[in-house]
C-alpha cells in the first residue's frame, strides 16, 4: 500500500477563505492529531487578507484548473488534456461518467464535469483512496462525478445553504453515493435523515473551537461604554438591518453603547446607507474584514455579542455560527434568533437570549436587559463558556472525525478513547 493511501483528500470550493475559519481550524486540528491531508480547491482565493494560521497548514494544495468565474484558455487546455488521458485509459469508465453527468436532473455545469476528471486523475496520481467534500453542493457534485472516473470513496461534510438549496432528490442521490455524511447541527441531522432514502450513516459533528485561543476575559471597567459586537458576512441571512434598527431604538431610549459590525460582503453599501438613514452613525459602525487574531482583540473589549440570523425565502440559513461559539467561550453574553441549530447552543434565559427572527423590537428588548444588568451579563457569560466546554471542544469533536477517517483508511485507531460519534437510526421527522 502506498504511504499516500493513508492521506485523506480534502475538497473545498475555495481555499483559503477568510469567512471559513471553521474549516481552517478543522484542518489544523486534524493535522495536530496526526491525520495527513492533501487539499484540493475548485477556485483560487480572492480575499485580500488571510488568517495567519493558514501558514501553519502542512498539507499541500492542488488548485484544480477552472473555467469559472472567468474563462481561461490555459485552464481549458489543462482540463482537456487530462480528459483525453482518461478517455484513452478507460473509454468505458469515461463514458459512464459522461452519461451520469448528462442524465443528472439538476443544472448541468460542464465545469463540474471537467474539474471532476482532473480531481479523479490527481487522486489516482497521488495514490489517495478517500476524499472529504466540504459542502453538499458544488464540491460534492464534482466529487460524485470524479468517483465514477476514479473509483475512490468519499464523505460529505454538509453545513447550511448547501443542504437547503439543493433539491431533495439530488441530495438523496449524493448521500447514497457517499460512505458517510457529517453535518454540524442536530437540526441539519434530522433534515438529512428525513431526505435520505438509503442506509448511508449520517453523523452529527459539531464544529469545535480552540479553547486555548478563546479564553475568558469578562472583567471590564465599570465606566466603559458597553460595546455590542456582531460578526458575519454582510449578506441577507445574517439579519444586520434588524440589528441596526434595534440600535436606533436603543439610542432613542437614551442608552449609552457602541455597536461594531465586523465583516464584509455584498450588502456593505446598503448597510452603510441604512446607518445614515436611521441617524445611528454615532453608535453603529461597519468595522470591515478582520483576521481571527484581530477579532480576538475585539472580543476582549466586547460586553455583548449579537447575531440576528434569519431564514431566507429560498431556505438558506445559518447552522450554528462559529462566532457565537467564540463569543460564548470568551464569556460574552449572546443574543441571537431561534432558528436552525442555534438553540442547540444558546439556552435562552440561561446562557443568552434567543428572539424571533426579523424582529427589531424584540432584539432591542433583549439587548436592553443586558445593557442595564451587568450581573446578568456576567451570569450568561459564565454559563455560555461552560456550554461550549461541554460540547464544542475542537480537540474532542475533531477527534471523532479522525476516528472515522482512520476506519476508512484501515488504520489503527489511536487508543485515546472509544469512538464517540454514534449512528442514529433513521426516524420520521417533520422539518
Amino acid at each position: 500500500m502506498s504511504e499516500n493511501r493513508k492521506t485523506v483528500g480534502y475538497l473545498l470550493k475555495t481555499y483559503p477563505k477568510l469567512s471559513e475559519t471553521f474549516i481552517l481550524n478543522e484542518i489544523l486540528e486534524l493535522e495536530r492529531q496526526g491525520v495527513s491531508l492533501h487539499l484540493f480547491s475548485l477556485r483560487k482565493p480572492t480575499d485580500e487578507k488571510n488568517h495567519p494560521d493558514v501558514a501553519k497548514v502542512k498539507a499541500s494544495v492542488t488548485y484544480i484548473p477552472t473555467l469559472l468565474p472567468d474563462f481561461n484558455l490555459q485552464d481549458l487546455i489543462s482540463l482537456l488534456k487530462v480528459h483525453w488521458q482518461l478517455l484513452s485509459q478507460s473509454p468505458r469508465q469515461y463514458w459512464q461518467a459522461l452519461q451520469f453527468h448528462l442524465e443528472r436532473p439538476e443544472k448541468k455545469r460542464w465545469n463540474e464535469f471537467l474539474q471532476a476528471g482532473y480531481l479523479a486523475a490527481t487522486m489516482q496520481k497521488l495514490g489517495l483512496s478517500h476524499l472529504q467534500a466540504h459542502f453538499a453542493n458544488i464540491p460534492t457534485a464534482t466529487t460524485e462525478i470524479a468517483k465514477i472516473f476514479g473509483g475512490f470513496s468519499y464523505n460529505i461534510f454538509a453545513h447550511a445553504k448547501d443542504i437547503y438549496l439543493t433539491e431533495t432528490e439530488v441530495l438523496d442521490r449524493r448521500i447514497a453515493s457517499a460512505e458517510f455524511v457529517l453535518t454540524c447541527t442536530g437540526f441539519n441531522h434530522r433534515y438529512l435523515q428525513s431526505v435520505s432514502q438509503n442506509n448511508t450513516p449520517i453523523y452529527l459533528s459539531y464544529h469545535g473551537i480552540d479553547l486555548t485561543r478563546f479564553t475568558s476575559v469578562f472583567a471590564k471597567p465599570k465606566t466603559e461604554i458597553p460595546l455590542i459586537l456582531s460578526v458575519g458576512r454582510y449578506c441577507e441571512k445574517k439579519g444586520f438591518p434588524y440589528l441596526i434598527q434595534a440600535c436606533q431604538q436603543l439610542k432613542k431610549q437614551g442608552h449609552k453603547f457602541q455597536c461594531d459590525i465586523v465583516g464584509y460582503g455584498p450588502l456593505q453599501g446598503e448597510l452603510a446607507q441604512l446607518i445614515a438613514d436611521l441617524d445611528v452613525a454615532d453608535v453603529v459602525s461597519l468595522a470591515g474584514k478582520m483576521t481571527q487574531d484581530e477579532l480576538v482583540k475585539i472580543y476582549q473589549k466586547s460586553s455583548i455579542f449579537v447575531l440576528p440570523c434569519q431564514v431566507m425565502d429560498n431556505g438558506d440559513r445559518d447552522g450554528i455560527p462559529n462566532v457565537l461559539l467564540e463569543a460564548m467561550a470568551m464569556e460574552i453574553p449572546v443574543v441571537s434568533t431561534d432558528i436552525s441549530g442555534i438553540g442547540e447552543l444558546v439556552d435562552s434565559g440561561k446562557n443568552g437570549f434567543l428572539v424571533p427572527e426579523k424582529n427589531p423590537p424584540a432584539l432591542a428588548d433583549a439587548l436592553e436587559k443586558l445593557l442595564t444588568q451587568p450581573e446578568l451579563r456576567e451570569q450568561f457569560g459564565k454559563a455560555g463558556r461552560q456550554r461550549v466546554l461541554q460540547q464544542f471542544s475542537l480537540e474532542r469533536n475533531i477527534g471523532e472525525i479522525r476516528e472515522l477517517f482512520d476506519r476508512m483508511l484501515n488504520l489503527t485507531v489511536i487508543p485515546s478513547q472509544q469512538p464517540t460519534i454514534k449512528f442514529t437510526e433513521k426516524v420520521e421527522v417533520k422539518v
